[in-house]
């Protein structure tokens, strides 16, 4: 198949990936050249009965989970759906901010349909896309071609409503499928004043290309960094120096942000550096960070940032080199920078690390998508059971995870198992089980149903996850918007909110 790009938004109930849902998915395939192939795709997602959608999104947007709950597809048809036409050869899929948000939420949605949710990535030449750094890149690096929204606090707003809107760009706002025609219509105007910018950006999407541009052996490398963590003021762009690989990573390359000066650094021991860049960071700077290779950062020679622009930027490219040689000059400082970094990233960890989030999650098979890779084995076993579920339905497939539970258990018990067993990874069994209760209920044997709905109801009690939205907000709904002014919308959408809690609490009342 010929190349070509699947620009895609989504609409969701909430802002946490691995918890909430997706309410609306829009995709628009163009060919390189950002001409339209084929006619848009737009589905709407079911939420599933153990879920409740967070009140604020759907004020957003606008989507009702009781109206979704009749129209929708279920999750997994959903997911099979979007999975397809992420996974054509030679597609790059693109977004505004999907590389932090959008791409996550569809690994999430993958992993819990039992599909593989990376593959579709990279296999066929395919890739990932984020044009919300391409903004920011012909903001800093050119200036025209594009008007820029200023917010009250007098920065550039990105947010793509704000530039469609300030570019003439006529879009529904939280419409996946308006946003998506947005962003296209804005890359297309970027892609005609400043096409080698594009093209650039376009090109070193991978981390394959991305690793030849950055060269590790060539030690007198530097590169220009656009991101929103870079640069100082309304500017997002800064020049930085490679410094490493993060020990056991192929994405994470630990840089040193040449606006700030190594010299003080040159002495300090390990620990000193952890303590330093730990003072740093408290007071408002990074001068160490890591960039990932694979969420698509822009990454440039100096040699493309005009003089003028780095002048208006304060960007002193000179002086750069300067401090660059000093990294360079002072022997094993960029290696005990790297191992300075990771051990500041680690301590973050454990001190973030309060008893109620991340460890909390790490017990529900459902949050634990990054516990590691699935093996060959459990592959194998979930290609299977996707395969019956396809050729001889739900109760079939039903039928292979009973019989395979029930010898995982028997090789449980074996004194020398000669091979891996599918059900090994301990997520695949609860994600099985609750995967067929949310999309195929009707397998569900008398007991399999009031163990799911006992399961369900307190979910919705006391989710796994902190920030989850609970009953207890659903009741407090009306009291907590009851100023609102007689013509405001939201009354409308706390009348369907509060339609949906009905729904589900009578769906799961015992029999």
């Amino acid at each position: 198949m010929p190349a070509s790009i699947l620009w895609y938004d989504l609409e969701t109930f909430g802002r946490d990936p691995a918890h909430d849902r997706i309410a609306q998915c829009a995709m628009l395939r163009t060919d390189e050249n950002l001409v339209q192939m084929e006619e848009p795709l737009v589905l709407y997602c079911k939420p599933p009965l153990d879920y409740l959608p967070d009140p604020e999104a759907c004020f957003i947007h606008g989507l009702s989970p009781s109206r979704l709950a009749e129209t929708g597809r279920t999750e997994y048809e959903c997911a099979r759906a979007i999975l397809q036409q992420m996974s054509q050869p030679g597609t790059t899929v693109a977004g505004y901010n999907s590389i932090q948000f959008d791409d996550e939420f569809i690994r999430y949605l993958l992993y819990r349909n039992l599909f593989e949710p990376y593959r579709r990535e990279w296999e066929h030449d395919n890739a990932r896309w984020d044009v919300l750094n391409l903004m920011r890149a012909v903001h800093d690096l050119k200036g025209d071609g594009l008007v820029w929204p200023v917010r009250e606090d007098g920065m550039i707003s990105y947010r793509l409503e704000d530039l469609a809107r300030e570019n003439g760009i006529v879009e529904h706002a939280h419409d996946a499928l308006g946003d998506v025609r947005a962003m296209v219509e804005l890359v297309r105007r970027v892609r005609e004043r400043h096409p080698k910018l594009y093209a650039w950006y376009y090109r070193f999407r991978r981390r394959s290309e991305l690793q030849e541009l950055v060269n590790l052996p060539d030690r007198s490398g530097m590169l220009l960094h656009t991101a929103p963590y870079a640069g100082e003021g309304i500017w997002n762009t800064t020049i930085i120096a490679p410094l490493g690989m993060v020990d056991g990573s192929r994405h994470d390359l630990a840089v040193f942000d040449l606006r700030h000066d190594p010299s003080g650094l040159v002495d300090l021991s390990e620990d000193e550096l952890v303590e330093a860049l730990e003072e740093a960071e408290r007071a408002g700077s990074m001068p160490v960070y890591s960039i990932r290779l694979n969420r698509c950062p822009y990454l440039a020679p100096p040699v493309v940032l005009e003089e003028g622009r780095a002048r208006i930027m304060g960007i002193d490219r000179k002086l750069c080199n300067a401090r660059r040689r000093i990294l360079d000059e002072s022997r094993g400082l960029r290696e005990r920078l790297v191992r300075a970094h990771v051990r500041r990233q680690e301590r973050y960890l454990l001190q973030e690390d309060d008893g109620t989030g991340f460890a909390a999650d790490a017990t529900d098979p459902e949050y634990a998508l990054y516990e590691g890779f699935f093996s060959n084995e459990a592959r194998a076993g979930l290609g299977r059971f996707h395969s019956i579920l396809e050729r001889d339905g739900p109760e079939a497939a039903k039928r292979w995870f009973v019989a395979e539970l029930a010898a995982y258990r028997q090789w449980q018990t074996s004194d020398t198992p000669s091979t891996l067993h599918p059900f090994s990874d301990r997520r695949l069994p609860p994600l099985i089980g609750r995967f067929l209760a949310r999309n195929f209920p009707d397998t569900l044997t008398a007991s399999e149903k009031a163990r799911w709905l006992e399961y369900c109801r307190a979910r919705l009690q006391l989710p796994p996850r902190a920030k989850a939205t609970q009953l207890a907000d659903y009741d407090r709904l009306e009291e907590k918007y009851r100023d609102l002014a007689p013509d405001d919308t939201r009354r409308i959408m706390i009348g369907e909110l509060l339609a949906w809690r009905r729904r589900v609490t009578e769906a799961l009342e015992p029999a």
